[in-house]
């Protein structure tokens, strides 16, 4: 059985981390093996539970116990470093380029975005194990969301172009790291963006407030999303002000396509797990909180005939102006304002030319067709 992924995700502030641990609880009380899981260092996961995990035994780094079905980690780098540095000969250390040996591990823990990378192999390791049925994480605003959805993308891109020319390649200045070791990791690393990208495995459970900033914010991220690949499939209006909360009707115009569900403003802080079942309880109503309510979106490459194929990619909120293209070979580069996206094509549509890019309501449709010649 797959292990199913919930991103809890949303502009800073808003209830991300109460929504994720109410998440994890609500479904761990329906009998699943539940992880919530954060790589966020700045936020107190623990503390949404009432407990003090430094001051629980076992090894550093590994999950730990709240209840029977249920565990929580925070992500510990230094601890994961030591895991995988291996004296800078590790899985780690040909991800960063090899030739690493004479620095340490504590050295390496200062590069900035080393923690989305140590949550992906994290994220590899217990989707490989299938040592839980849900993994519940606690993730970052949207910037770092889209990095850690696309970083695998990134590093397979690297890892692809250090290859030997005969595995047809182009490659860049050669890594002094092992190279078997580099696309081993890389391989899985691959693997784990195209679960990240499988609406029947991960799905994203945006959190806002209600007010103009938020709601701008929320579209940007409905757009941003849709380029990576990955289903939105619900927003919870959190932090509602009690006796004006809008009707369900109301926030589901704001969502639009995306189910909505709203939530009043707690009267005291949601911390420990008495609160956070009472919190659970109100936002979900007794329905599966891991439930997929949304529709997955349009994603992906389809053959439409022989040598005719179609990438279609959901964005919304986006005119056909917004978007810009650009290809070299098997990538494809979608660019909408800021959000980009490299696309690596596979191998039976990198071999035919564009032949066309269109918007079909929300979704964008670029054509793949063999040109025929002419009699």
């Amino acid at each position: 059985m797959t292990t199913r992924i919930r991103l809890v995700s949303g502009c800073g502030g808003v209830g991300k981390t109460t929504v994720a641990a109410a998440t994890a609880l609500a479904a761990s009380r329906r009998g699943l093996r539940t992880l919530v899981f954060s790589f966020d260092t700045s936020r107190d996961l623990s503390g949404a539970f009432g407990l003090q995990v430094l001051a629980h035994p076992g090894p550093r780094g590994q999950p730990v116990r709240v209840e029977d079905s249920l565990h929580l980690q925070e992500l510990d780098v230094s601890a994961e470093l030591q895991r995988r540095w291996s004296s800078g000969r590790g899985e780690l250390a040909a991800l960063l380029g090899g030739g690493l040996e004479d620095v340490t591990a504590e050295e390496v823990a200062l590069m900035p975005g080393l923690e989305v990378l140590l949550a992906l192999l994290l994220l590899d390791e217990y989707t490989r194990a299938r040592t839980y049925e849900l993994i519940v994480i606690d993730g970052p605003s949207l910037g770092d969301l889209l990095r850690f959805v696309g970083g695998a993308d990134a590093v397979s891109w690297f890892a692809r172009r250090t290859r030997p020319p005969e595995q047809g390649a182009r490659r860049v200045r050669p890594s002094r790291g092992d190279p078997d070791v580099l696309h081993a990791v890389s391989d899985r690393l691959m693997d784990v963006g195209t679960l990240l990208r499988d609406p029947t495995v991960t799905t994203v459970r945006w959190v806002t407030t209600l007010d103009a900033r938020a709601c701008q914010a929320t579209r940007r991220a409905c757009t941003a999303l849709g380029l990576q690949g990955v289903a939105l499939d619900g927003m919870v209006f959190n932090d509602l002000v009690p006796g004006g909360v809008p009707p369900l009707e109301e926030l589901q115009g704001l969502a639009g396509p995306v189910p909505a569900m709203g939530m009043e403003r707690q009267s005291d802080d949601v911390n420990g797990i008495a609160a956070l079942e009472s919190f659970a309880s109100k936002l979900f109503r007794g329905e599966d909180p891991v439930r997929t309510v949304g529709s997955p979106p349009a994603v992906g490459v389809g053959k439409v005939a022989v040598d005719e194929y179609r990438l279609e990619v959901q964005l919304p909120f986006v005119r056909k102006g917004d978007v810009a293209l650009s290809r070299r070979e098997a990538e494809l580069v979608i660019q909408v304002g800021a959000l980009r996206r490299n696309v690596l094509l596979p191998r039976m549509v990198a071999q035919l030319p564009t032949s066309g890019a269109r918007m079909d309501g929300e979704k964008l449709v670029i054509e793949f067709k063999k040109e025929r010649v002419q009699t």
